[in-house]
């Protein structure tokens, strides 16, 4: 095997598909993930029929890509693949995928598989050890069910999402976010209750402290049922959910489970996009555990290799992380019910939440506009000519009174729709170029679409990566313009607006800085990043004297901190 072949291609991919970003990789990381992946093999391979006589002769794709990129199980790559040339016949796909529906069919009649291990993808991480087993056989259960559409298994340009069961699905669904309502909500009764909590990077056992702190979690329910205790409260997460952690998928199914029972409670858990969640959605996964891969690879990548019958969706990856990308990519497997209902920035009270910040020229610029809603389902604002007209027709467009609702409106039209074009899930590609140029495609026209609000990288003063109020840690921001920056920010966003809570910059405490105005609430609590203790935010509604906000913040052991203790004057955090 050549692997500085395979080290070249991979190299060429990651620093070609979206260089801006790329750029700060070195090539020694690229060439080393490349290295790693070769020697991987895929979870799950099922093998559904045979070729027809004379298909035997095994492609050149075949041996180049399949082999190198470790896309099929066994110690010799090439003689896994003789049933799957890189153009086989019409008929020969139908068979095939018919007798996958078939099989699929016949095991959930049967109500076992042989690769249930692989497909029991959830796992628990506390002491309710009693009805973990009882739990895992129902998600086994649940991905027995629903075989797929045989339609979508004979189109091999179809979406991958209903390749899940919906019972699987509904698990990372997310209660519909209403665009110019959910994420700026002014109108709230009086001592209505308020708790932000934020970077989780994968650490379902930090997520569970932060929840259990706000006082929104039963602390007796298990990470497969979940249980609200929070009534009405409304919580905000304010993104990266995503990277440096082994349970990232785990985690955003709790979240999601509570956010809709939160609903039905009249409360809310609201999930906003960090910079990871962008990354991630982009294509690029340098951030990304060994430990989280293999999650996506469980809970994603093999339940589609079982349904499918086959693991060459994955070619048109290239390797670069075939089940995470195609979990997180814009129309991919969890765009429209999970990432599509997630906010950039929301108000809720007198307060605004982002994960790294605003500024007064994000809040123009997205204010000013005017947005399509062909295809962004969920919106209230005014309706206005668009100026567009298509085959004569005048199009309409909608605008909002606040540009918090615009950067929102965006993030969920670029999230909605698949930028790249059709799939190709049956790997038909002639050589390794062709594979090489459809990945790097697929990465080109997601990033280039990425809609400002979401895009940047290190040092870019985007809503999700900048740090002028949350940097240094702990301390005044050494920005000598940010009081002013944020005081204009504040004012953009509303006139009762007093205060924005961010994340992204780690603390060893929640605090404040620029006279209250910046809540800094990033604990690094994650193991993949400090291992820091868990904290909550907290904020009561005009509960205080002459209707002000009460603000504090909630500490795992109980207490409720003043605001006025976690001030930073000059450098000194009290």
């Amino acid at each position: 095997m050549n692997f500085q072949l395979l080290v070249n291609i991979m190299g060429t991919f990651l620093l070609a598909s979206t260089a801006s970003s790329y750029s700060a990789m070195s090539r020694s990381r690229i060439r080393g993930f490349a290295r790693n992946y070769v020697g991987k093999r895929s979870a799950t391979f099922v093998t559904t029929t045979t070729s027809p006589a004379g298909s035997a002769k095994r492609n050149h794709v075949d041996r180049n890509v399949q082999g190198r990129l470790g896309l099929v199980r066994g110690p010799n790559s090439c003689s896994c693949i003789s049933s799957f040339k890189v153009r086989p016949e019409s008929g020969w796909k139908r068979t095939a995928y018919s007798t996958q529906l078939q099989s699929f069919s016949s095991t959930s009649a049967n109500g076992d598989s042989d690769d249930a291990d692989s497909l029991t993808g959830q796992r628990a991480t506390n002491n309710n050890d009693g009805n973990e087993s009882s739990q895992q056989q129902n998600q086994q259960q649940q991905d027995q069910s629903s075989p797929p559409n045989e339609n979508i298994l004979l189109d091999p340009t179809s979406p991958l999402s209903p390749l899940l069961t919906p019972q699987i699905l509904s698990t990372y669904t997310l209660p519909p976010t209403t665009i110019g309502k959910d994420d700026y909500q002014t109108d709230l009764p009086k001592n209505q209750r308020i708790v932000a909590f934020g970077d989780v990077h994968g650490d379902i056992t930090a997520l569970r402290r932060f929840l259990i702190a706000a006082k929104v979690l039963d602390p007796d329910s298990t990470d497969f049922n979940p249980r609200w205790i929070g009534n009405t409260t409304i919580c905000i997460q304010t993104g990266d959910v995503l990277d440096r952690g082994d349970d990232e998928l785990a985690c955003f199914r709790l979240l999601a489970t509570l956010s809709r029972q939160a609903v039905e409670q009249g409360g809310q858990l609201l999930l906003l996009y960090g910079n990871h969640e962008s990354l991630n959605s982009a294509g690029l996964f340098h951030y990304a555990n060994p430990g989280g891969n293999a999650e996506f690879e469980r809970d994603i990548g093999a339940r589609i290799d079982y349904n499918y019958g086959s693991n060459r969706w994955r070619l048109q990856f290239a390797g670069n992380q075939p089940s995470r990308w195609a979990a997180m990519e814009p129309g991919g497997i969890l765009a429209e019910n999970m990432l599509g209902n997630m906010l950039v920035s929301c108000v809720v009270g007198r307060t605004v939440f982002v994960h790294a910040g605003l500024m007064g020229s994000h809040l123009r610029e997205y204010r000013e506009r005017v947005y399509g809603t062909e295809g962004v389902e969920n919106v209230v604002g005014e309706e206005v000519d668009s100026h567009v007209r298509e085959e004569g027709v005048e199009k309409k467009g909608i605008r909002y009174a606040n540009g918090i609702s615009g950067m929102n409106h965006e993030a969920r039209e670029w999230i909605s729709k698949s930028h790249h074009g059709p799939n190709n899930n049956w790997g038909e590609y002639n050589t390794v170029e062709e594979v090489i140029a459809a990945a790097q495609h697929r990465a080109k026209v997601a990033s280039k679409a990425m809609p400002d609000c979401l895009g940047g990288g290190i040092g870019a003063s985007s809503p999700v990566w900048m740090r002028d109020y949350s940097q240094p840690n702990d301390a005044v921001p050494k920005n000598p313009r940010a009081k002013d920056m944020i005081v204009e920010a504040l004012k953009e966003t509303g006139p009762d607006v007093q205060r924005m809570v961010m994340g992204h910059t780690p603390q060893y405490k929640i605090n404040s800085a620029l006279g209250g105005r910046a809540w800094r609430i990033d604990v690094g609590a994650s193991q993949g990043v400090m291992g820091g203790t868990p904290e909550v935010l907290e904020i009561i509604h005009m509960g205080g004297e002459n209707d002000e906000d009460i603000v504090s913040i909630l500490t795992v052991d109980g207490k409720r901190v003043p605001a006025k203790e976690r001030e930073t004057v000059e450098n000194v955090l009290f």
